[in-house]
Order: structure tokens, then C-alpha cells, then sequence
């Protein structure tokens, strides 16, 4: 049945009720979820008009994101040269490549180190959520933004002078994720190689300068493994994924919190539901809502044969939501217990940073709630990106 109307829609008009989920398509104000519910139910692998293949159901995305007939990198930009700056990137690496590289990224962020990061983290939350910060206010514009920058720049040691580029940057590659993915991988000028030479003269300062700063300990072995270029430009990367998530996870959360006075109130008498307030955001709102993979031979999803190297969308944010896994998949709820939402990946190529993004989210909140009684909201504004979940602006009444 699914096949049959899958491949029915595949052949109709570009303007399909479900264009909303295409990359340029999408509105914030949009029902995204009431799209995704549709997709699940009549088409969880849909067959676009436009040629990408998008799955919704949470098995079939959860499966997908471990199948190793399943390439993370962009057929053809394997063999391009010269190649932009993102080909180097963590997330489009496989094999050996990817083990190294992970492993000298991610050595911060195991066994001890977490609790090194987390002075730099409080420091970050007390300069930006003080006395000063109370009645109506644009938390978007205050700080869920920036207090990850903040964070991400201290921890990569880049001087606060240049915090402004990397939001400038940070926003660019955003948007061309979303919109302009198709030549992203291309020799051309865009944010991501703009953002990648600044940080290979970042990095080629530090190595001579150091001491590294807390997130670079692993530079110099990556340095010698891959050069000084690719390391660089995987440190960009670091810059751009180490924070962005966690603007949009803050941002999400306290969208939720704000519409539900009884769940402020119960975290305010139990934090240790801050962790689970954090959970249930990134299940609910997964700030990453796409992930994608490019089958390296013919593949067989939900019945439907995908054939090599076309676009196949993991839509996370929909598999989050799925009711046979979830109940009441679009409440929000703090104590909420069960299964592992998909928000920063599955397998090997999980979300390195996820311990940080969660802890700066349980921080951010225990000082709201150190320093709010209650939170009301009075305005929001979701971002125009199909491939992020963000808001552009959340105005808050905040009351000690």
C-alpha cells in the first residue's frame, strides 16, 4: 500500500501538499509536524517529485542511520578536486578516516573531561542570565544564542573580537545546508571555506603558541594525522556544530516551558527534571531535523527499492514524533521515560558533542530556574529553515 501511493505521489506536481519539508519550501510558521504525521502514516519512505527520497517512521530512520550500505558522503565529491572546505568535514567521512578524526576530536569530551569544560559553561551562563535580566524580554536576543557562542569560542580559544564572524558564518552555513546543499561540496566561495581558513590560521597559531585550549587537546596528533588544512577546517566544523545544536535546543526549550506553568513549577521543586526538561525538548523539537545518506547500491526501505547514490532524507524530527514509540508523541513531557529519541544520530557517527549540548542545556536551565519564578510566554517567531529547528525570536515574561 505505501509503495503504491509513494510512487503515485513521486509522479505528480512539484506543488504537493508535503512540499513544505523541501530545502527553499519551508516556513516557520508551517504546521511542520501535521506534514510529518501525514508522511508517517500514508508514505513513511516518500518518493518526491523533485527526486530525494524523505523517511519518516522512527524504526525505518533508526535502521537507516546504522546501515552501512548507507554513505554519509555525497556521491562524486569523493573524487572532486579541488573540493570545498565541508568534503573535509567529520560528518562526511567514512572508515579509517572517520575513526581518526573522531577520535582526536572527541578526546574532551570522554572518561574525566566533561568536568573540565564546565567552569567555562557556568561562567558563560552568569554573565548572561543575571539581576539585570527580568520583565519582557527577547531570550533569543539576550541569550540562547549567545551564551553556546560564547561558550564554543572560549573552549576553541578564539578571542571574543571575533565572535561576531562566527555568528555571521555560523548563520551563513546554516542556511546553505538548508538551501543551498546541492553545491555546497563544490570549489566555490561560501561560508564554510570562509569559516575553515580562519580556523587553519587559528589553528596553525595555536600549535606554535599553545597552550591548547580545552576542546583542542587532540590538535596536535590531528595536526600531524591529517595535516594542517584538513584539521583546521574539522575544527570550523567543531566551531559551527559545537554550539549551533545548543542554541536551537535552548531556544526550543524554553518555548515548551514557557506555554506550561505546571511543568516550571515541578522542575523548580525537583531539578533533577532539568535533565529530563533537556531530553524531551531534543526529542519534541530536534533542532537537527534532516540527516542525509546516499545508498551505495540499490537498497530496499518499507517495501520501496531506493536506487544508488539518490538523496535519501532521514527526517528526524518526524521519527521523534512517531506514535508507536512515543505516546502522545506532541505533548511535552518533562517526566517522560522510554525510548531513545534520535536527535543527534545513531551509531557511528553520533553526535560528538552531545554530552556538552545537554550540559549546557541543563545549566542554562538551573540558573533560570535559580533566578525565575515563573516564565510566560508572549511572542515567538520559528526560523524559515526546514533543515534546523530554531526560533528567530522569543519574547518572555520573566518574573523572580
Amino acid at each position: 500500500m505505501h509503495s503504491e501511493l509513494s510512487s503515485a505521489v513521486a509522479f505528480g506536481t512539484a506543488e504537493h501538499p508535503w512540499q513544505g519539508v523541501r530545502a527553499g519550501a519551508f516556513k516557520g510558521a508551517a504546521d511542520t509536524y501535521a506534514i510529518h504525521d501525514e508522511m508517517r502514516r500514508e508514505a513513511p519512505v516518500w518518493q518526491a517529485p523533485w527526486g530525494d527520497v524523505y523517511v519518516t517512521r522512527y524504526d525505518l530512520v533508526s535502521n537507516s542511520l546504522v546501515n552501512r550500505k548507507l554513505s554519509h558522503v555525497p556521491p562524486g565529491s569523493e573524487t572532486a578536486e579541488p573540493h570545498s572546505a565541508m568534503r573535509d568535514w567529520l560528518i562526511y567521512q567514512e572508515g579509517s578516516a572517520h575513526a581518526a578524526l573522531r577520535k582526536a576530536l572527541q578526546q574532551p569530551f570522554v572518561s574525566n573531561g566533561m568536568a573540565a569544560l564546565r567552569p567555562v559553561i557556568d561562567d558563560a551562563v552568569k554573565e548572561f542570565i543575571g539581576d539585570a535580566l527580568s520583565g519582557t524580554v527577547d531570550v533569543v536576543a539576550a541569550f540562547t544564542r549567545a551564551v553556546p557562542e560564547r561558550i564554543i569560542c572560549r573552549l576553541l580559544g578564539v578571542p571574543a573580537r571575533d565572535m561576531p564572524m562566527i555568528r555571521q558564518w555560523s548563520g551563513a552555513i546554516r542556511t546553505m545546508l538548508d538551501t543551498g546543499f546541492d553545491d555546497a561540496f563544490l570549489a566555490s566561495a561560501n561560508p564554510a571555506d570562509e569559516m575553515s581558513d580562519y580556523f587553519v590560521a587559528h589553528v596553525s597559531h595555536l600549535l606554535t603558541a599553545g597552550p591548547m585550549p580545552p576542546l583542542l587537546t587532540g590538535l596536535p596528533s590531528l595536526a600531524d594525522a591529517l595535516g594542517l588544512v584538513a584539521a583546521g577546517r574539522n575544527i570550523a566544523f567543531l566551531a559551527f556544530a559545537g554550539h549551533e545544536t545548543t542554541v536551537h535546543l535552548i531556544g526550543n526549550m524554553l518555548f515548551h516551558l514557557s506555554r506550561q506553568p505546571d511543568q516550571w513549577s515541578s522542575m523548580r521543586a525537583n531539578r533533577r527534571l532539568a535533565a529530563n526538561a533537556v531530553a524531551e525538548t531534543l526529542r519534541l523539537e530536534s533542532p537537527v531535523q534532516k540527516i542525509c545518506r546516499w545508498p551505495l547500491e540499490p537498497v530496499v526501505l518499507d517495501g520501496q527499492e531506493i536506487e544508488k547514490d539518490r538523496l535519501l532524507v532521514l527526517l528526524v524530527g518526524a521519527a521523534n514524533r512517531d506514535p508507536s514509540q512515543f505516546p502522545a508523541p506532541s505533548r511535552f513531557d518533562i517526566a517522560r521515560t522510554g525510548k531513545q529519541n534520535l536527535a543527534f544520530g545513531r551509531g557511528a557517527h553520533v553526535c560528538i558533542g552531545r554530552a556538552l549540548a545537554e550540559m549546557e542545556g541543563a545549566m542554562v536551565l538551573n540558573a533560570m530556574l535559580d533566578r525565575w519564578k515563573t516564565v510566560e510566554q508572549i511572542d515567538s517567531r520559528w526560523m524559515d529553515n526546514s533543515s534546523m529547528r530554531g526560533l528567530d525570536s522569543l519574547v518572555l515574561s520573566l518574573m523572580g
